[in-house]
């Protein structure tokens, strides 16, 4: 199986503060300097309800016949005020569609990013494999959802997806009888 990430390539929808720049999409596609004070590129909020929604690119045409297995929001956040919570929904969506939604959980403050790696989605629904034209219409939502305090940044979000390349019908099959 082979995988390919997925980046945010325009603006939907955004109320976080952006540190340079007009987009927030461009600062959600660099993977950040490590420590929080120092990263230039990132979205970052000061208070809950706060949301961001990004369009995500549409996967490379000679997939089109892959079979997708899977995906996996990937988000890198934090808060470096000390003493300070926070917590982050994403949201897996496309044309208002919400897929899933799941939560960073309670984050203690910290130095540095933190990465989460949500649940791994096999299904757009429950019961069926995700499509093409699914994932090429795919959207990232963050909502700061929880705020204790200091000022809570997002750097990175993208999507891994996990597919299987088309079977090539014209492959040369050894032993065959001519």
């Amino acid at each position: 199986m082979a995988t390919v990430n997925i980046f945010p390539n325009a603006d939907v929808g955004n109320t976080w503060t952006i540190s340079s720049g007009s987009d927030a999409y461009a600062m959600l596609t660099s993977d950040g300097s490590g420590n929080v004070s120092s990263d230039s590129a990132d979205i970052y909020a000061t208070a809950v309800g706060e949301f961001c929604s990004v369009q995500m690119q549409d996967l490379n045409a000679g997939l089109s016949g892959a079979t997708i297995n899977y995906v996996r929001p990937i988000v890198k956040h934090n808060n470096a005020t000390r003493g300070q919570t926070y917590e982050i929904v994403m949201k897996i969506t496309t044309s208002g569609t919400v897929y899933y939604a799941e939560s960073t959980g309670t984050v203690n403050a910290n130095s540095l990013w933190q990465t989460t790696g949500f649940t791994t989605r096999t299904t757009s629904d429950g019961s069926n494999p995700w499509t093409f034209s699914e994932i090429n219409g795919l959207t990232l939502d963050l909502v700061l959802n929880a705020h204790s305090g200091g000022t809570t940044g997002i750097t990175y979000a993208y999507y891994t997806i996990g597919y299987t390349e088309a079977a090539d019908n014209n492959a040369v099959f050894f032993g065959t009888n001519f």
